[in-house]
C-alpha cells in the first residue's frame, strides 16, 4: 500500500515539475520576444550617445528666408510636428536633427525650429531640446523675440498624430556666447524632476553688430 502511495506521489511531483518547466519556457520566450521587438523598435530611432553633452550652438549658414508650407509638413506620429508660442504669435515647423557631437544644430530655414532627436520626445518625461534662429540675412527668424518671454508663458508642441503638450516657461536666461561651453550643458537637465522643454537661440548684441554675441535660453516644464 505504501509503495502505491509513493508511486502516486512521484507521478504527481513529475507532473508538477513538467508544469513548472513549461511555465518557465513560456515566460522566457515572452521575454525574448519582447526584448527583440523593443530593440528592433529602438534601432530605427535616431538618438544621442549617453555621454554627449551639448557645449556649442551651431552657426546658421545662409538659412532660407522662404515662408514654409505649414500644412504640408508631416512627421511620424510620436515626433514633434509644430511648435507654437502664442505670446510671440509664432507657429513653426519642427525639423529633426541627430545629435552625435557636442554641437546643437540649428534649422536651415529662419521660420523653422530644430528638434534634437537625441533628446526626449513629449510625454517621455525627459528633456526636449530645440533650437531656432533669431534672424536671417534680411528678415527676423522664429526666435527673434524669444528673450521677451516671461515666466508663466505657454509653449505648445503638437505631434504628428495631433496630440498636443503645453509647457509653462520657468526660466529665461541670456548668456555670453563665449561662455556657452559652461552654460549650455544646463539645458539637458530637468527642472524639479519634471519633463522640461529647452529652447535656444543666438542673438546680436546690438543692431550695429553682425556677430552673434549672446545666447538666449528658455526653459519650460510640462503643464
Amino acid at each position: 500500500m505504501a509503495l502505491k502511495i509513493n508511486r502516486k506521489l512521484q507521478n504527481v511531483l513529475k507532473i508538477i515539475g513538467w508544469v513548472v518547466l513549461a511555465v518557465l519556457i513560456v515566460c522566457m520566450a515572452k521575454i525574448f520576444i519582447w526584448e527583440r521587438n523593443y530593440y528592433n523598435t529602438k534601432s530605427g530611432e535616431s538618438r544621442a550617445r549617453a555621454d554627449v553633452v551639448i557645449t556649442q550652438l551651431a552657426e546658421a549658414a545662409n538659412p532660407s528666408e522662404d515662408a514654409p508650407d505649414l500644412a504640408a509638413h508631416q512627421v511620424e506620429a510620436t515626433k514633434p510636428r509644430y511648435l507654437s508660442i502664442e505670446r510671440l504669435d509664432i507657429k513653426s515647423r519642427v525639423k529633426e536633427s541627430t545629435v552625435n557631437s557636442e554641437v546643437l544644430a540649428v534649422p536651415q530655414n529662419i521660420y523653422d525650429v530644430m528638434w534634437s532627436a537625441g533628446s526626449s520626445k513629449p510625454s517621455q518625461g525627459g528633456v526636449i531640446l530645440m533650437s531656432g534662429l533669431s534672424r536671417g540675412e534680411t528678415k527676423a527668424g522664429a526666435f527673434a523675440n524669444l528673450d521677451s518671454l516671461e515666466k508663466g508663458d505657454k509653449i505648445e508642441i503638437e505631434l504628428g498624430n495631433g496630440s498636443k503638450y503645453t509647457y509653462k516657461v520657468s526660466e529665461i536666461r541670456i548668456v555670453d556666447a563665449y561662455d556657452a561651453e559652461n552654460e549650455l550643458p544646463s539645458i539637458q537637465r530637468r527642472i524639479d524632476d519634471k519633463e522640461t522643454l529647452s529652447l535656444v537661440t543666438a542673438i546680436e548684441k546690438s543692431d550695429a553688430e553682425t556677430d552673434y554675441t549672446s545666447i538666449v535660453i528658455v526653459r519650460a516644464v510640462l503643464n
